[in-house]
């Protein structure tokens, strides 16, 4: 069993189309403790916006190896079966991303930005910065480097990424009493969103909870065009509108009409 912990840089955030130009990992395994952080080789073009984030230029990977000849790609290979466990952050495109490389996970995924949102209620958003901050988590960060044996550490760099979701794993492992299958539970759990970030009322500050004693029609729309790739927002809108059993009828409905119409 391999505990591993992983961050790409990506050519962009298409899940479909685009490559790793950068894999870290942390590999615990027993006693055994491993580091990786490569850079990667690939032909396909780096979009601007990805290069402003990862600071990642061309020039730096033109003389590197292809993704899966990296040792960071051999050791996570080696790790990847069922007794094992995938841990990152926002994973989803970690693993489209591996994906693409030819690696399919057999592992059990932590998602640690989907157990915080579970586990730490009172966060004030969940990006890893601002968890790193809010929890702490920076003060014991030069040390747990050292133990490990990272050096230099800093924002988007897929390694320094990976050294502070393992802290977060860390914490997250505690607040379960140690139980990483309670996490592994809480990885596939939908979350009850609070706030609505999207459409009309993006950026309005609006909680579910406001928007349903104003304007519950709107759930019936956002559950029959907006939720149904987006499993979070489905788990929300349905916990609201089976509070009203005639609103809940009408959205079923809609949605067996949308289904006959696809």
């Amino acid at each position: 069993m391999a505990l591993c912990f992983v961050d790409v840089e990506a050519t962009g955030v298409d899940y479909s189309s685009d490559r790793i130009i950068q894999l870290a990992l942390i590999k615990i395994e027993g006693e055994s403790i491993e580091v990786f952080s490569d850079l990667c080789f690939t032909d396909i073009p780096m979009s601007f916006a990805a290069m402003g984030v990862h600071h990642i230029t061309p020039e730096m990977i033109e003389e590197k190896f292809w993704p899966y000849e990296t040792d960071a790609f051999v050791a996570l290979e080696s790790a990847n079966n069922a007794s094992s466990y995938f841990v990152s952050h926002n994973n989803e495109l970690d693993i489209a991303m591996l994906k693409n490389e030819g690696l399919e996970l057999e592992m059990k995924l932590i998602d640690t930005d989907r157990c915080a949102r579970h586990l730490l209620k009172d966060a004030e958003n969940y990006r890893l910065q601002t968890l790193r901050y809010q929890y702490g988590l920076y003060k014991g960060e030069r040390q747990t480097a050292e133990r490990l044996g990272i050096g230099e550490m800093r924002a988007h760099d897929a390694l320094s990424d990976v050294l502070w979701h393992f802290m977060l794993f860390e914490l997250l492992l505690e607040r379960v009493g140690g139980d990483k299958e309670q996490l592994v539970a809480l990885t596939q759990t939908p979350i009850l969103l609070e706030k609505i970030t999207f459409g009309k009322y993006k950026n309005k500050n609006l909680t579910f909870e406001e928007l349903f004693a104003t304007n519950p029609g709107d759930f019936v729309w956002m559950y029959n065009h907006t939720a149904r790739d987006w499993a979070d927002l489905e788990y929300t809108l349905k916990h609201w509108l089976q509070r009203d059993p005639h609103l809940w009828r009408i959205a079923q409905e809609e949605r067996k009409k949308l289904s006959w119409a696809d």
